[in-house]
């Protein structure tokens, strides 16, 4: 019995010290006024979103929805400049074979441009850069259409100027189907190299990026062919753009 009972007043004693204790530190801190500050500007940095309970000043609204409408604005002249749309002709037609109509266009294309160029003495890859594997089922089609009248773009062009030949074709890899992921733009890329006289490249560049439809260069790499510079060969590549306006404009929903 005397031992249960100096075992209760040992637990007894140990709660009010340690209650005495705990209320002395909670005192110590809220008592004073620069730990009260203190544990005041760790609970807003600590508060999920507390950054945000400031309100923004009124001029700052105004300029940045200022800034928003003038970019709108913009955006809304640049769009129809540089949207691509794909023509007819190298569309596929309703109620027919996707892949057969694919075909019969590279045919075409084939016979324009490989054949024509031969006529004239100047050299086209004769496959036009497109896969040995032909597409199969509309979106894969479609996708290689668009390559297709890439191509189309600029070996006419790269013809007309007269380069001597267009050494090479290359269609960046194809994404697996249904593994694009939706976007307000995509960039439909061909990289293509030509060679000729200086004058008979700059021409083809400079009718590309002039024509329509509009038509991006980038990464332009030239070396010349020969000790005189006489031939040079111009690497680059050559994009159009599609424009989806029913995605965000940036990713994570924003506008």
């Amino acid at each position: 019995m005397d031992r249960e009972l100096r075992r209760l007043l040992l637990v007894v004693v140990g709660l009010a010290v340690l209650l005495f204790t705990g209320r002395a530190v909670i005192g110590a801190l809220y008592d004073s006024d620069e730990l009260a500050r203190q544990a005041a500007a760790l609970r807003a940095r600590l508060r999920p979103g507390g950054e945000a309970e400031a309100r923004p000043r009124r001029e700052d609204v105004a300029a940045l929805t200022q800034s928003r409408d003038a970019l709108q604005a913009r955006l809304a002249e640049l769009l129809p400049a540089v949207r691509y749309e794909q023509p007819p002709q190298f569309q596929v037609a309703a109620g027919g074979s996707p892949d057969l109509q694919y075909v019969e266009i590279l045919r075409r294309e084939q016979q324009a441009l490989v054949k024509g160029a031969a006529y004239v003495g100047r050299s086209v890859p004769s496959n036009l850069g497109m896969s040995d594997l032909n597409p199969t089922g509309l979106e894969d089609v479609l996708r290689a259409l668009r390559s297709l009248h890439v191509v189309h773009l600029v070996v006419s062009a790269a013809l007309a100027a007269g380069v001597d030949a267009v050494d090479e074709i290359r269609l960046p890899p194809a994404a697996r189907r249904g593994q694009e992921a939706p976007a307000f733009l995509r960039e439909h890329r061909v990289e293509f190299t030509l060679r000729g006289s200086p004058r008979a490249v700059r021409d083809a560049l400079a009718a590309l990026a002039g024509g329509a439809p509009w038509v991006a260069l980038d990464d332009l790499r030239l070396e010349s062919q020969d000790p005189d510079g006489a031939r040079i060969s111009a690497r680059f590549s050559a994009s159009v753009v599609t424009v989806d306006e029913t995605q965000p404009l940036l990713e994570g929903g924003s506008t």
